[in-house]
């Protein structure tokens, strides 16, 4: 079981000047870019709805109970227990280091996103348009940001360096269908989403920034300061 767990990540491995300038670029504009979606839908957020977003979520709402299953099921990557749940996996894997970036990025995600609410002070789509399938009940009645969005966008972009190609594309998938489902479940807005994804980039590439430059491993410290590898 265990060498199957290990299977999933790349080994960790000192990287070049060249590979952690790189990193630290990327991860860099992440952070602007993040914290640019996050300022920019949290004005949009702020006005009236468009006609457009009323559209894009009723078109995910508006689809058939039967998907609730599945869609719920894939949903629970962007709850605040995922983050255990992945920081165990990395202990299982031997990556303690890549633990506790996961730990701190999925923490600092779901609580910056409850004090965002707050300065925002956006509703639920069930109070500001009609005709809302709600499925579920929610925490609150604040939107903006989706916590779940910015939990499973944290979590995907602190991983991402460590997990092998071959698991990449479905942790894309997974990150994505994370908002779709929010909608589906008449728990938010599409800019709500935008703004939670924006927040968990900006947050998990901070950590990448902290945790090593290419993002795989804590360059910066030795093996003797604080966890052992």
């Amino acid at each position: 079981m265990l060498s199957d767990v290990q299977h999933v990540w790349v080994p960790e491995s000192s990287p070049s000047g060249v590979t952690r300038g790189r990193g630290v670029g990327r991860n860099v504009a992440g952070v602007v870019l993040g914290l640019s979606g996050l300022a920019g839908s949290a004005l949009l957020a702020r006005r009236a709805r468009s006609e457009t977003e009323v559209e894009i979520f009723r078109s995910a709402n508006g689809l058939p109970n039967r998907a609730f299953r599945p869609i719920w099921t894939f949903m629970q990557y962007g709850t605040f227990g995922a983050v255990p749940v992945a920081a165990t996996v990395a202990l299982a894997a031997r990556k303690p280091r890549l633990a506790a970036s996961i730990a701190v990025g999925g923490t600092a995600a779901w609580v910056t996103a409850k004090a965002a609410k707050r300065v925002v002070a956006r509703g639920r789509p069930s109070n500001l348009i009609g005709g809302v399938q709600q499925r579920g009940t929610e925490e609150g009645d604040l939107g903006f940001p989706s916590g779940h969005a910015a939990v499973s966008t944290a979590l995907t972009v602190v991983i991402w360096p460590d997990v092998s190609t071959y698991w990449r594309l479905p942790l894309a998938a997974l990150t994505g269908l994370v908002p779709f489902g929010r909608m589906y479940v008449g728990a938010h807005l599409p800019l709500d989403l935008v703004g939670g994804s924006a927040l968990g980039l900006a947050l998990g590439c901070a950590i990448n920034i902290v945790r090593g430059d290419d993002g795989s491993v804590w360059a910066s410290l030795p093996p003797s300061c604080g966890i052992q590898c």
